[in-house]
């Protein structure tokens, strides 16, 4: 199972982000910290499907995608 997580980093916590506008489960979302700022996206594994679109729109390379069992397969195949 894949899973969607954000840089934060890397985010530029802008209050047009088009990877939050554009999710198709709504699954991103970003603290509201006034009028025109905004926190650091914030993706709910819950709601995220792994489709990569965010991925895709994101103009910075702030959200990436890792598998999360290579870490487990690694360790069964050493042994």
């Amino acid at each position: 199972m894949n899973k969607v997580y954000i840089d934060p980093n890397k985010c530029d916590r802008s209050v047009m982000c088009r990877p939050r506008r554009s999710c198709p489960e709504k699954a991103i979302t970003q603290e509201k910290l006034g009028l025109i700022k905004r926190g650091v996206a914030v993706i709910d594994l819950e709601k995220c499907v792994a489709c990569g679109e965010c991925i895709k729109l994101c103009p910075h390379g702030a959200i990436l995608m890792k598998e999360a069992s290579v870490g487990q397969r690694k360790k069964k195949k050493k042994k």
